[in-house]
């Protein structure tokens, strides 16, 4: 059998990638497809006219299946798209080899950059993590600012870049590498174990290609500069080579370009060496303990310097894991505040007090602090909410509606209030109106904070624990706090000092005129009593 010019121009090998070779793998005749994709140098073998382009996965060698006389297939890379090798033996010395250019339909290739699109990954990521197979690594590339482009020199613009960068890529990667279009901005290379010792070399050299990649936007077009892209790389399968759990894998290679860009971009990061979780992973987290009410208020309580006495607490947010484990805010307020769900913690912690203190009216009267964020200034409906359950709750405390201010106190920085003081004077209007008042924490750690003194109507000052931790040790530290105390003094507002950690600096900050203290030299922030099912409904229906 020969494949001739005229059988394979109209016949049966149309088109197909077909070679006629012998048992030892020596090619007797080629469709013209076949010599165009892998030009003979001479007296070669199959094996050898393929290997230029074509990386077979792991498994049984293309010489070992010649040989057999059996038939099958088998799996390879050829210019990032998966192939397939039939081998069907003709007769006892002669074997048909036909090769399936691509696994993928044309619906999943990317019609831009013509790669595989982010379906055919995901299938060959669930392929690679319901066999088992460790030893594959993910790579993440995105492409930084890519939205000014877009905005600046117009998305054709956009559109050409990311068809360059895929380019460069495919010339820059090993062939056996899997490289996808994952999103607008992203691609995912899928790097085989045979690569994954030269994954950080991979990605370096994608960051140079990148470079190399201009933005042109015509003639009247200024120029941007080189194009930038920030790499996350991690292990994928659930191997020993994988420290993340297979659902959790994409979340850690996310949170290695999330972290690529924060400390710069223009960079590549390991996604197994990160200590955090991925900031995605902590907002599903947060997001399951709203909904099944695992967020509670811890209550610290703060004391009149002067007598003692315990005049006001601060209701701290606290994360219940599933196994009855504590999470301190500053584990997850930062994923809240970036997946923009501080609102909802604010509004748990706020409703909570408000039922502890009608829950306490038994009790001496005194102030509540609760933190609030920007963003829950932006929710002007969370904050009528907050008005209707407050007024239910002074009726039930005091039925004559006295209306002076009321115990709950609002507690901010200066980075949560708004840009435009106006606009967070304006939100907290109707809140104020009501009768609660302002505290401005952590003052003295900014370089806006007397703005806001200024156009803000605080009645409480909350100095930065820093300097009142550093005031054993630091004279300047002392002074700046004498500074605030005198400052307020003539403003008329309360002084509150925070991370009062011993006796000796008590009694300073008493001696310097500052009115309450709050520290652990007081008392640690202990759970308040959970709350009846009835109450929980409230707090729940955001």
């Amino acid at each position: 059998m020969q494949l001739d010019n005229a059988t394979a121009d109209g016949g049966t090998f149309s088109g197909m990638v077909v070679f006629l070779c012998t048992a030892a793998g020596r090619v007797l005749s080629a469709s013209p497809r076949a010599d165009e994709l892998f030009p003979t140098n001479g007296e070669q073998t199959l094996r050898e006219r393929l290997e230029r382009r074509l990386r077979m996965n792991p498994g049984p060698s293309l010489g070992s299946a010649l040989i057999d006389g059996e038939e099958t297939s088998l799996i390879g890379l050829m210019d990032n798209r998966e192939i397939t090798l039939g081998i069907t033996p003709l007769d006892e010395h002669q074997r048909l080899v036909v090769l399936l250019e691509s696994l993928c339909p044309h619906t999943s290739l990317d019609s831009l950059t013509g790669l595989p699109d982010r379906s055919a990954m995901l299938e060959r990521i669930r392929d690679i993590q319901s066999d088992g197979d460790g030893g594959h690594r993910l790579m993440l590339v995105d492409i930084d600012r890519l939205k000014t482009v877009n905005d600046y020199l117009g998305y054709h613009v956009g559109d050409r870049v990311i068809r360059d960068l895929a380019g460069a890529m495919q010339a820059t990667v090993p062939d056996d590498v899997m490289a996808a279009r994952w999103s607008g901005h992203e691609f995912m290379l899928l790097i085989p174990p045979r690569q994954a010792e030269r994954t950080k070399q991979i990605a370096e050299s994608i960051r140079a290609s990148a470079a190399n990649v201009r933005f042109n936007g015509g003639d009247d077009a200024p120029p941007l500069g080189s194009l930038t892209v920030s790499i996350g790389h991690g292990a994928l399968g659930p191997g020993e080579t994988s420290r993340t759990q297979p659902r959790d894998q994409l979340s850690a290679l996310n949170a290695a370009v999330y972290e690529a860009k924060r400390t710069g971009r223009d960079r590549v990061v390991n996604a197994d060496r990160l200590l955090q979780p991925s900031v995605y992973t902590t907002g599903g987290a947060l997001d399951r303990a709203i909904h099944e009410g695992r967020i509670v208020a811890a209550s610290q309580p703060i004391v009149d310097l002067r007598s003692g006495e315990v005049v006001a607490d601060e209701a701290l947010a606290r994360m219940i894991t599933p196994e009855g484990d504590v999470i301190p805010a500053g584990l997850f307020i930062d994923a809240a505040s970036r997946l923009q769900m501080a609102h909802r913690i604010d509004f748990e912690i706020i409703n909570q007090t408000i039922n502890n203190c009608v829950a306490s009216i038994d009790h001496r009267p005194m102030a509540h602090f609760v933190n609030i964020s920007g963003d829950f200034l932006q929710h002007p409906e969370l904050m009528e909410r907050v008005i209707t359950n407050a007024q239910a709750a002074c009726e039930c405390i005091d039925a004559t509606g006295n209306p002076g201010p009321k115990p709950l106190v609002l507690e901010m920085t200066e980075r949560e209030v708004l840009e435009d003081t106006s606009d967070a004077l304006s939100a907290l209007k109707p809140l104020i109106d009501f009768g609660l008042r302002l505290a401005l924490d952590d003052f003295g750690s900014g370089y806006s904070s007397y703005r806001y003194l200024l156009d803000m109507p605080f009645t409480f000052l909350k100095i930065e624990g820093a300097l009142v931790q550093n005031m054993s040790d630091s004279v300047r530290a002392q002074k700046i706090v004498q500074h605030i105390q005198s400052m307020a003094k003539d403003m008329g507002l309360i002084t509150v000092a925070e991370f009062i950690g011993d006796e000796r600096t008590a009694d300073m900050l008493r001696e310097m005129g500052i009115d309450w203290g709050q520290g652990f030299y007081f008392g640690r922030p202990e759970i308040i009593r959970p709350l009846k099912s009835e109450n929980r409904e409230v707090i729940h229906d955001i």
